[in-house]
Order: C-alpha cells, then structure tokens, then sequence
C-alpha cells in the first residue's frame, strides 16, 4: 500500500484526460483498459445546494487524481466518475440509484442527507450496491452490516458540540425549531439531551418543519410568541437561544424572523446543515441578520495537516471562489477508498465492503484529505472534533473563531466571540 502512496505524491497528482463515454460497470476499451463506474449522487440542487456542488467538483478532481496513480501504476483499468442530482429529495435520490443500477453501477458516492440515504438504503441492501456518504450523521441509520458506509460521525457526537457552544454563549432556555425529517429529528434529540446534561431549559413548545417547506411565515411568528411568553416567565431575553437545525431554508426562515425585532436579540444557534451555506451569504437581508445574532455553526473538523487538504481547500477556493465544507474532503477520501478497493478485490460490492474498512484505515494515516479514518462497527466514522462556523462582520465569508473538542469536551478559541 504504501509505494502506492509513495507514487501518488511523486506524481504530483497530474491530471489524466480519459475515455468517456464507455458502459458504466465495465468494458474494454481499444487499449484494453477497463472502465469501472462509480457515481456521485449529491444534492446539486435543493436545500443542501452549496455542498453538493462542493462535493460534486471535489470528487471530480479525485477520479483525476485515482486516474493519474492508475496510469503511472500501469494498471489495466480505468475510473469513470459520474456525476448525478438528488435534488436533496429522498425519492429522487432513490430513483437515480435505481436507474444507474440498472445500467450495471454497483458503487454511490453519496448521497449527502440523511433522509435520501433512508430512502435509498432498502433498495440497496437488497440488490448490495455500496455506497458511502461524506455527511450523513443521522443515529438512526448506524446499521450494523448494512451496504451504507459513512465517512462522518452521527449527531451523537455534535449534540454535545451545539449544547457546549450554547453554554458558551451563555444561553439558559432554548426554543428548537429543525427539519422534519430521520436528520433533523435525531440532531435534534442529541442536543436536547447534551443540553439537559448541562444545565439548560428546553421550552416545551418546538418548531418542526416539514423539509419541503420554502415559506417561514408562521414559524417565525410562533417563535416570536414563544420567546415573548418565556420573558414574561422570568427568562431574560439575552439568556434566551434559538437551536435552528435546518438546512438552506435557514435564508427564508431567517428573512422571516427579522421582522421581529425581539428575535434579533436572541442567540442563533446552527449546525453542520447550515455552516458554510453559499445561499446565506448570497442573500444580504438573511446575512445581516446571522451576523446580528451570531449564528454560530458546527461542523466535523477535517485535519488541516492531512496530505490532501490543502489541495482540496485550494480546489474549491480556485474553482468557486469560497471556502468548501468540511463534508467535500470526505468526499475526496470516498472516492479514493473505492477506487483502491476496487483495484484489489475488483468490481464487486460484497468483497468491498469487507475490505474497506482496514484498507482506508491504512491509507487515511498518511493520504486522506479529511484526517485519519476510523470506522465503527456500523461502518460510520468514530471519532471528529467539530469546527465552529460563522459569517465575517463584513458579510462576505464564513470563518472559523474556535473548535470543540469531541474527547475534552471544551472548547478552544481561536477568536473569542462571547
């Protein structure tokens, strides 16, 4: 393994122009280079949006990259990477993984919500594709033996992240409002419970939402009621947090709440649905607001020291002018772990699947972009800090004041923010 490591950074990661327009699962071309297929399935439209076209351009520059090694190794084959919209709707994501199934692709990387990788998984599990998500973190889904891997951490590891930095902020009483859907629902119990273990009252009124929901109106309106009948209980309205888990409807839930003078006086807290979010900053009206109530994010801190994270980050910032989320270097380490479990054991689901977990193990100790992998026994990634994300004074970018700490439990300032 190693002297392929050794190869892929002599190479440079150079570039390889390649044969398109092959059969998805396997043939020989006029060179008699076979093609294998993985597709990407992410959300390049719809409410997660900006990460989908991270991932999306991110896993592009790793078949690139797997295709140079490929090349330099002289091996007899060939990634063909494509590229395919979940439009972030379960349904739709399934029938995408149904019509590549048929066209004989046995290996997804994504998709990137938890309620699409619900969707998909029967239909997996029955026919044995494999796929791997950069983001999906529901409880729920933390299956042992199932054909759906993981290269992030579920929610029981940023439910403490959200409830220290609502500790930080100095919030006594939080008010939930989240996305109605197996994501939404079991980030939002993971904090509550962190919550409750610090100290923190949870009002009993609760906003869910359905995930499909584009206006904010009454919600907005609600919330506003809420906070006004927790002052009038003794809650002073600088104590009062707002935990929003939610994805880019975050920009019309937060236009709404503007209107609001009260429920700019509040603290906003966010997660990793929202961190990053190229749509809240596009919109000048919701950006003002985050930054007036400093809607601080988390987010899985991917290790800056990794060898591939800089290309990756520097990728991004080329290609789209921002800095990426945290999920697209999981994506690069996905399609990499594929790609060289493939070549050992080659185009077979089963065979990958027991393989991988040792192999990215391994490889991630010295190449991954996102930092050392370690998979549990339900195939999901053990163990991440978490970033603490939020937007500039001037509106322009997000940053990154601190980190929380998933062994500690602390957080670490970088730029004090409260």
């Amino acid at each position: 393994m190693k002297s392929k490591l050794l190869v892929l950074l002599l190479i440079g990661i150079a570039a390889l122009a390649f044969v398109t327009g092959c059969p998805p699962a396997a043939e020989e071309d006029a060179a008699d280079v076979t093609t294998h297929t993985i597709v990407a399935i992410l959300p390049l439209t719809g409410a997660l949006g900006t990460f989908g076209e991270n991932s999306a351009e991110v896993a592009r520059l790793a078949a690139d990259d797997v295709n140079a090694w490929l090349e330099a190794e002289g091996k007899d084959w060939r990634l063909r990477l494509e590229v395919d919209d979940t439009a972030t709707e379960g349904p739709v994501g399934l029938a995408k993984m149904q019509s590549w199934f048929g066209e004989g692709v046995r290996f997804f990387a994504g998709p990137m919500a938890s309620g699409v990788a619900q969707e998909c998984l029967a239909f997996a599990n029955a026919n044995q594709i494999l796929f791997i998500s950069p983001s999906s973190t529901s409880p729920a889904l933390a299956i042992a033996d199932d054909f759906l891997l993981r290269f992030t951490t579920t929610d029981e590891v940023q439910g403490p992240a959200i409830a220290a930095v609502a500790q930080a902020a100095g919030v006594e009483h939080v008010i939930f409002s989240w996305r109605g859907d197996t994501w939404g629902d079991g980030l939002q119990g993971a904090a509550e419970a962190s919550m409750l273990e610090l100290g923190i009252e949870i009002n009993p009124n609760r906003l869910r939402f359905d995930p499909l929901q584009e206006a904010f109106t009454s919600e907005a309106a609600l919330l506003d009621g809420y906070v006004s009948e927790a002052v009038a209980a003794g809650v002073p309205l600088e104590k009062i947090g707002v935990s929003l888990i939610a994805f880019e409807e975050v920009v019309p839930f937060m236009i709404e709440a503007s209107k609001y003078p009260q429920l700019s006086q509040i603290q906003w807290i966010g997660s990793d649905g929202t961190a990053f979010s190229a749509a809240l900053i596009e919109t000048p009206e919701a950006a003002a607001f985050a930054n007036t109530v400093k809607f601080v994010n988390t987010k899985s801190k991917p290790e800056a020291d990794s060898v591939n994270y800089a290309r990756v980050r520097d990728h991004i910032q080329q290609l789209l002018g921002r800095l990426t989320d945290s999920y697209s270097f999981n994506t690069y380490d996905i399609i990499w772990a594929m790609a060289l479990a493939i070549d050992q054991v080659g185009y077979d689901p089963v065979a990958v699947k027991e393989l991988l977990p040792g192999l990215v193990e391994e490889w991630s100790t010295e190449n991954a972009a996102s930092g050392h992998i370690e998979l549990n026994e339900f195939g999901d990634r053990a163990f991440a800090n978490y970033d603490i994300i939020m937007i500039k004074e001037d509106l322009t970018e997000w940053f990154t004041p601190g980190f929380f700490d998933g062994l500690t439990g602390e957080i670490t300032w970088e730029t004090p923010v409260f």
